[in-house]
């Protein structure tokens, strides 16, 4: 009877250890296909609108990252070199961003500077980053950024 009592608890315990919420990032959630995104981004030149990867020197600004930013992640530069793997990882910011309660738009460029005290560090270094925001980008929500290039940026429009 105890060998069968105490299998029973450890079973009953490993599968509620199991269910509780894991560390890491939002979840991927793939956009449905009743949802659009948007590019945000202002024109290239009139009558030149912006393309996926095609803006530099742009990124979100100031106020609207400290009134909007809800998440971010950074990934090394070596990671910004293959003009495929930039295509994909924006599908997956974009996802992540959908799988984040709240999350509107995303932003993903080479070139951002990860934040001071990122993951103990002094900050500064140049990497790809994706920022993910609880209100919508707009054209006049950008600020001229040296050294930001091949930005895009998404707001994900659901019908209600």
């Amino acid at each position: 009877m105890l060998p069968t009592t105490l299998t029973l608890l450890l079973i009953t315990s490993l599968t509620t250890a199991l269910v509780l919420p894991r560390a890491g990032g939002p979840a991927y959630t793939p956009i449905p296909t009743t949802c659009s995104v948007p590019n945000p981004l202002p024109p290239m030149a009139p009558g030149v609108p912006a393309t996926n990867f095609s803006t530099n020197g742009l990124a979100p600004s100031p106020s609207f990252r400290v009134a909007h930013l809800i998440y971010q992640f950074y990934l090394p530069s070596p990671d910004s070199t293959d003009s495929t793997n930039i295509a994909e990882r924006w599908e997956g910011c974009l996802e992540q961003c959908n799988g984040l309660s709240g999350c509107v738009a995303a932003f993903m460029a080479d070139g951002m500077r990860t934040p001071k005290g990122w993951y103990g560090t002094n900050g500064g270094v140049e990497s790809r980053g994706c920022l993910m925001f609880n209100g919508t980008l707009a054209e006049g929500d950008f600020v001229t950024r040296e050294n930001v290039r091949r930005a895009t940026a998404g707001n994900i429009v659901c019908p209600e």
